[in-house]
């Protein structure tokens, strides 16, 4: 059992277990229930982008038995970057020569290159919409996926919202309430992010977790912390303040706690979370992001009864309710006073009805999806749940109980959104430009 914080914090030996960065949705094999065979991944390698991807396309293999494939996209900077940006609206046109001209001006040769000998080891034809599915998350993914489905004519999956071309060329697309889509056939609204959490799959990871880093006590708080971006700061105040209190409640209430910062977490903010994990025996386990690349996210969800995530990351609390908690929201610092009252002026214009729900930027938009979970009891704010805690309301929420048998239609937006494609991919067509 680890007794020091070092060995809290470093002391795993088990780098292939609970901290593998997926979760493995196949289990076994299945047999095909369409003719999906393929699903080629286009991402930049950006990591909460490829987790939806991955999330939905793995659904799409459970399903069907397809196989998946990643293919990065060039890493485009600069000049070079915003030219190619501004050029993807050529790919309205829909023709493939403007997707072969786009492709050339974006240095996707070696992606056309790597597909073409994919999709020919596997005997997949142009035209075969049925067979093979590219999936993008992200801008920038999302033109390569409408260009080279230009040129293969085959089924087109985005998800969020691209810029410059948005979401009518696809076939699908798969957009969070915070981006207002439209309310058209190809579209599918999801509450949150598309991740890939699958609930019934968590034990297994838990257990690692557990073995490794043994529990005192019977009961057990996840606490996902998050960082800086443009709307949002966790300061060394913010985490003294707030992360302290949880801890005061876990002594208080012989809880033991497995903690993960994230790669957005300043060096300032971790040095406190290490100095409250030091003075505390609640703290069983704790992993800091930059000096770490594992992902223990999966694991923690398994483990534990009760999850806290800032209010930064659409992904981590869509990520903790996937796994089937009532996630306690923490509400973290804002950015810039003026920016915060702008936020705040667009907000109440949009709910007098002066201006229209889309015109909502930063948290405001964030804090419908979050509104979303707490109506449908997933969401519980920080203060609420310490007024629970007043009322000696110390029962967990919703415990991951090992033997109950899986919920199917339990909440996860990646089986949805994979089921929604399925379920339409037949009435997809994609003509050759001589027969359009």
């Amino acid at each position: 059992m680890p007794d020091s914080i070092d060995e809290i914090i470093s002391g795993h030996q088990s780098p292939d277990d609970w901290n593998d960065p997926i979760v493995r949705v196949a289990r076994g094999a299945r047999p095909p229930s369409s003719n999906l065979r393929l699903v080629v991944i286009l991402t930049e390698g950006v990591r909460g982008h490829l987790n939806q991807s991955r999330g939905v396309a793995s659904w799409l293999s459970l399903r069907t038995g397809a196989e998946i494939l990643e293919l990065e996209v060039p890493d485009l900077q600069g000049i070079r970057r915003r030219k190619v940006r501004s050029s993807a609206v050529k790919l309205l046109e829909g023709n493939r020569r403007k997707a072969r001209d786009w492709l050339a001006l974006a240095e996707g040769e070696s992606v056309i290159r790597t597909l073409g000998q994919w999709l020919l080891e596997r005997q997949i034809r142009e035209g075969d919409t049925s067979s093979f599915i590219l999936l993008s998350a992200g801008s920038m993914p999302s033109f390569y996926n409408i260009a080279l489905g230009y040129i293969w004519r085959c089924t087109c999956v985005t998800i969020m919202t691209p810029s410059v071309i948005g979401t009518e060329p696809f076939d699908f697309a798969i957009v969070p309430e915070h981006d207002f889509p439209k309310d058209i056939s190809n579209v599918l609204t999801t509450v949150g992010a598309p991740n890939m959490i699958v609930r019934e799959d968590l034990g297994t990871v838990a257990k690692s977790l557990l073995n490794e880093f043994p529990p005192v006590h019977e009961r057990r708080w996840g606490i996902l912390l998050g960082g800086d971006d443009r709307n949002y700061r966790i300061s060394p105040e913010w985490v003294q303040r707030q992360l302290g209190r949880v801890f005061q409640e876990a002594e208080r209430s012989e809880v033991d706690l497995y903690i993960a910062t994230s790669r957005r977490t300043s060096q300032a903010a971790e040095n406190v979370v290490r100095r409250l994990a030091s003075s505390t025996d609640s703290v069983r386990f704790l992993l800091i992001a930059s000096a770490d690349p594992l992902n223990p996210v999966p694991a923690i969800l398994g483990a534990c009864d009760e999850i806290f995530v800032t209010d930064d990351s659409i992904n981590m609390v869509s990520e903790a309710v996937t796994a089937g908690h009532r996630a306690v929201l923490m509400r973290t610092d804002r950015v810039n006073a003026i920016k915060r009252g702008f936020q705040s002026l667009t907000a109440t214009l949009v709910s007098a009805g002066i201006l229209p729900r889309r015109a909502l930027w930063g948290p405001s938009r964030f804090d419908r999806t979050f509104a979303s979970f707490e109506r449908m009891g997933h969401l519980i704010e920080f203060k609420n749940w310490l007024k629970e805690r007043r009322r000696n309301d110390l029962s967990p929420f919703v415990p991951l109980d090992e033997e109950q048998e899986p919920d199917s239609q339990g909440f996860n937006e990646a089986r949805r959104a994979a089921d929604w494609i399925l379920d339409n991919l037949g009435d997809v067509i994609r003509p050759s430009e001589d027969e359009a």
